[in-house]
């Protein structure tokens, strides 16, 4: 293991390889938004960031590095691997930026007609149902993972809920691990990074992404009038605003009038909350939620979506752990209390996830969530298919 100061050490000899002035020069040629230097700053901290993780990019072709990390920057993607929407692949000497399985997501969930996707792999002892509607879509039934004998990964699935004909409704891809093995024989990354590739570091995550890639195919096309607008509203061009998105618009413009907030502090609000730095950049949910906290707190609102610290991340870790629960059931405690799980809690959000997990055992938590304890087994995802 590398020694942390000769990390940090190798790290800024490599940003500063790069006159300051030359590194944002080349940058705001791949992208205008670096026109506003806050902007600027916060990419150069999370590529720094980026680096002191995996100091072995610095290996590799500095612009190829700098080309890869604002691609990813300027579509609001987390450099940070463990977040899983972007990834920075060394492929002969250069670094290619490839989107990981929540990033993926992002995308799809810009859809107009998208309402959620879930997707989660598959171990030998996890008790998986799948059924189908009259329409012949797939609908997960329940997945309860075995925390005391999970045994070896048997595949990945991916669900999409969406709206159709003013219907909500759901549709699925199931893959078995050698299914999606034979996908990962396709990638030459994979090859050339050997022991370092994603597929061996991150390999549920991987399993994940190649199953919600598949989404697109069970999706119903969109009428060419929405899709035009859109594809015009993900390349941020065109005027197509519906007619809900003008009103949320207008109801978010006159609680901000009314907050007492500046310009900059709202910014710094949508940051800290959202992880995008323009209000236009949130969804309608977004809008509308971060809307009616402008109503309800006002200038007030600036203390409350404070990020919890490392150490109450580590404080809740601690809890789900004592209380055993599993991943999945981390996400349907942060989604019954109405949080969202892929995003760091406020001190506000802390403390109602800390009261929940102290006040209520293991059986009462699952109780709540909708979910009671399974032993029986699928072994084999051939066998779930084939009851479908």
């Amino acid at each position: 293991m590398q020694d942390t100061k000769a990390i940090e050490l190798k790290v800024k000899n490599f940003l500063e390889n790069f006159k300051s002035k030359e590194i944002y020069n080349y940058a705001i040629t791949l992208s205008p938004i670096f026109k506003d230097s806050d902007r600027y700053i916060d990419y150069r901290k999370k590529l720094a960031q980026l680096l002191i993780k995996i100091p072995d990019l610095t290996e590799y072709d500095p612009k190829s590095l700098i080309f890869a990390t604002v691609k990813a920057y300027e579509q609001g993607y987390s450099f940070d691997p463990q977040d899983a929407e972007a990834y920075f692949i060394p492929y002969k000497k250069e670094i290619q930026f490839q989107k990981g399985y929540r990033g993926i997501m992002k995308d799809l969930m810009k859809r107009p007609d998208v309402i959620d996707i879930v997707a989660d792999v598959v171990y030998e002892g996890d008790e998986l149902k799948v059924g189908k509607d009259k329409a012949g879509r797939l609908i997960l039934l329940q997945h309860h993972p075995n925390i005391f004998n999970r045994g070896e990964i048997i595949g990945a699935y991916a669900f999409v809920y969406y709206k159709i004909d003013g219907e909500n409704v759901s549709n699925g891809v199931i893959l078995t691990a050698k299914e999606i093995e034979e996908y990962r024989a396709f990638s030459k990354a994979d090859k050339a990074m050997g022991e370092k590739s994603f597929w061996v570091k991150f390999k549920a995550d991987m399993y994940k992404k190649t199953v919600i890639k598949q989404l697109k195919k069970v999706l119903p096309p969109l009428p060419e009038e929405t899709i035009n607008a859109y594809e015009k509203l993900n390349k941020k061009e065109g005027s197509y605003i519906s007619e809900e998105r003008k009103a949320l618009i207008q109801a978010f413009n006159e609680a901000y009038t009314q907050s007492g907030l500046t310009a900059k502090e709202l910014r710094s609000i949508i940051y800290t909350k959202y992880f995008v730095y323009e209000p236009g950049d949130l969804t309608n949910e977004e809008l509308a939620e971060l809307t009616q906290l402008l109503k309800k707190k006002g200038k007030g609102l600036l203390d409350a979506v404070v990020l919890i610290g490392t150490k109450e991340q580590k404080e809740l870790k601690k809890l789900f752990a004592k209380k055993m629960l599993n991943e999945e059931q981390e996400r349907k405690v942060y989604l019954y209390l109405g949080l969202d799980p892929d995003k760091i809690p406020s001190a506000e959000e802390y403390e109602l996830l800390k009261n929940f997990l102290q006040s209520n055992e293991r059986k009462q938590i699952l109780q709540t969530i909708g979910l009671e304890e399974k032993t029986n087994k699928i072994t084999s995802l051939e066998e779930t298919l084939s009851n479908i």
